[in-house]
């Protein structure tokens, strides 16, 4: 469906990285509760999806450091603990898609925490 371009959005509050393992691509997903796989670098802000659980929680150092010619940035974690907000990257991108989409699709959720259960539908 992404393919044919039915799908232009997918947001997830999933944690897992099934989506980036089954094959969506980055740019179609909006991940509203982190990605126990990803690290991202504070300063140049490129995303590291890796075979292991990073490690951490509240978007903090995993240890690692970003390999970008001329960075060498610090990697932090991509994971949301409860009383983090939502990346505010990603909300606005699932709000934006969302509030222009033509047909809205929710499965696999009750909808009750918030702010993700307030995104338009």
């Amino acid at each position: 469906l992404v393919e044919a371009g039915y799908v232009k959005l997918v947001v997830s509050q999933n944690v897992d990285g099934l989506h980036l393992r089954s094959g969506l691509p980055r740019d179609k997903l909006a991940e509203l509760h982190g990605n126990i796989f990803m690290e991202k670098c504070e300063k140049c802000a490129k995303e590291y999806f890796r075979e292991f659980d990073v490690g951490g929680m509240s978007f903090k150092p995993t240890g690692r450091m970003c390999v970008e010619a001329r960075c060498g940035g610090r990697l932090l974690d991509q994971i949301l603990d409860w009383e983090d907000a939502l990346p505010e990257d990603q909300l606005c991108l699932a709000e934006e898609e969302l509030r222009t989409c033509d047909v809205s699709m929710c499965l696999g959720t009750s909808l009750r925490i918030k702010p993700a259960s307030d995104l338009p539908l």
